[in-house]
């Protein structure tokens, strides 16, 4: 069966959804992004190597401190540990697959030439392969007839189709090695402690969006001043401490809206507000409806969520 991934992303940081197992570590997400929402896929991370295909509509992509437009056909390859997410303004479509591997699904037995040149040398930073290939490109030409292919052979899953997309993605890593744009950025490897910080960072405020959280609880848990906090936390994020928190907070909110039949001033409290015409006054802004009116809109709606391969 097609996994699918829809509207229900608030998740962890690091993304705890399996993706395959160790006898073949590679999975298949099909995604439709809930319209009335601005943020499809919030801030995280996983093990994985990933390649995610736009099938229709456009959109934002925030991958570790870049943020860059997506739209049709486009492919993103997000590196192993690199925190990202994706928007879009609210009505307009976001509808993509993408296909998560392990490192050592393509990997080598052994330390061979294979092995040290074009994969160890792509951990170790050595390669940087270009994360964004537009439509008609040259690599985007190599590419994705490949993807494509990779689709069609894990949804049929005839005999052998294991060989098929091993060789497939073997191919890509060559096209990725091959592209034009891979380089070693001088000041790339002085962000490995940013994204390490910026990760933990994230992390706690998901896992205490629900209390009373505040700028300076923030800044001395990860010993900075406010400024200091604030300015890095911007870089890195293309949004305020603040802005993350509330829109987090919405996130949820709204998943507690279709998943359960709580009071909107229960599912405040439990969002981390206090003041239920200050969570009704941030609800508005990021969602443009009331939570009730939210509530009566995606109840009528299919129901969507986020499920591994079953």
């Amino acid at each position: 069966m097609k996994s699918e991934i829809n509207d229900h992303d608030f998740t962890m940081i690091h993304e705890a959804i399996p993706h395959g197992d160790l006898r073949f570590h590679i999975m298949l997400h099909e995604f439709t992004s809930d319209l009335s929402r601005s943020e499809r896929v919030s801030s995280h991370w996983h093990e994985e190597y990933e390649l995610l295909v736009v099938t229709d509509g456009q959109g934002s992509a925030h991958i570790n401190n870049r943020r860059f437009e997506i739209r049709q056909k486009d492919i993103l390859f997000i590196n192993s540990g690199n925190v990202h997410s994706l928007s879009a303004e609210p009505g307009i479509p976001l509808v993509f697959y993408a296909i998560d591997f392990g490192r050592e699904l393509i990997s080598s037995y052994g330390n061979d030439d294979i092995q040290q040149k074009y994969m160890n040398s792509q951990i170790s930073e050595e390669l940087i392969f270009r994360d964004h290939f537009r439509s008609g490109e040259p690599s985007w030409e190599k590419i994705f007839p490949l993807l494509d292919e990779i689709r069609s052979q894990y949804i049929m899953k005839e005999t052998g189709f294991e060989l098929l997309i091993k060789s497939d993605l073997l191919r890509i890593w060559y096209y990725l090695c091959k592209d034009p744009a891979t380089a070693v950025p001088s000041s790339h490897r002085n962000n490995d402690a940013k994204i390490i910080l910026i990760k933990e960072i994230l992390q706690y405020i998901q896992k205490n969006y629900g209390r009373s959280l505040t700028l300076q609880e923030l800044a001395s848990r990860f010993h900075m001043s406010e400024g200091q906090f604030c300015r890095f936390f911007k870089s890195q994020v293309n949004m305020t401490a603040i802005e993350y928190l509330n829109y987090y907070r919405i996130g949820a909110a709204c998943d507690m809206l279709r998943d359960s039949a709580s009071s909107v001033s229960t599912i405040a409290l439990n969002c981390g507000y206090n003041n239920i015409s200050y969570f009704n006054r941030s609800f508005r802004k990021y969602m443009h409806c009331t939570p009730k009116e939210y509530r009566e809109r995606i109840t009528s709606l299919p129901s969507h969520s986020y499920k591994p391969d079953e």
